[in-house]
């Protein structure tokens, strides 16, 4: 810890204990050291080691339970936004082994937003793909919702969705590459639906990221989705070059 840094020693603590998390120092379900431990440990005062506990708590990192300690809960993934990526491939870079359920994939109507963003015609066929994916630990983490216009990608109905990336079978069986995305992220509370496939059972849980995207070849629109994840799981990244 350092005194003299002019980041709050909190924050410091705070950045410490995250990056122990994260490189699985602390695993999930690890007890961590008590506050006394902790004090000792980096110096500072237990209120101080307190109030860090308490930020990993309310970013779902960490759940304490009376009478019986703190405990890791979760290992938030990180996400790069820097270009077009899929869900699968990120998480294996990551070394988090992951895996999907369709919960449904069927052909609909366009209803009218459905249209205006795929520049079909309201009542075309859509082919609509919901994804629930896992986690390591067999937990489920995100709900994606995918619009396809049915007359390209009709193909889509006889593939096994559960076994392989939507972008990798796209890309390599059927030379579908994306060139481009654009991505909207909104804070939402999960509906009824949402939070019983997503097992979102503690209320900090609830509270989850909204993400709209919207994929292109050549400027025009190939496919939309909308992704919810629980609150405590994902953190986003940007680089930002100089000015």
């Amino acid at each position: 810890m350092k005194s003299e840094s002019k980041v709050p020693l909190y924050y410091q603590l705070v950045e410490i204990f995250e990056e122990k998390i994260a490189d699985g120092t602390w695993a999930k379900g690890t007890k961590i050291p008590s506050e006394r431990v902790l004090s000792e440990q980096y110096g500072v005062s237990r209120i101080t080691v307190r109030g860090a506990i308490e930020e990993l708590s309310r970013s779902g990192m960490v759940d304490k339970i009376q009478g019986k300690g703190t405990f890791v809960i979760s290992k938030q993934i990180v996400q790069d936004l820097g270009g077009i990526y899929g869900f699968s491939d990120e998480m294996r870079k990551q070394g988090r082994i992951s895996y999907t359920k369709v919960v449904t994939k069927e052909v609909i109507t366009a209803s009218k937003k459905t249209a205006e963003t795929l520049n079909i015609n309201i009542d075309d066929k859509v082919i609509f793909l919901e994804r629930l994916r896992f986690n390591e630990n067999d937990e489920p983490i995100m709900l994606e919702k995918t619009y396809f216009p049915y007359d390209k990608y009709q193909f889509m109905l006889e593939e096994n969705l559960n076994e392989y990336s939507l972008y990798e079978l796209l890309e390599q069986k059927y030379n579908v590459v994306y060139d481009s995305a654009v991505e909207r992220f909104k804070a939402c509370r999960l509906n009824a639906s949402e939070a019983l496939l997503l097992k979102a059972e503690r209320e900090n849980q609830k509270f989850g990221l909204l993400i709209r995207r919207v994929s292109y070849i050549d400027g025009k629109v190939e496919n939309f989705s909308s992704i919810v994840t629980k609150g405590d799981i994902f953190e986003f990244t940007v680089r930002l070059g100089a000015r």
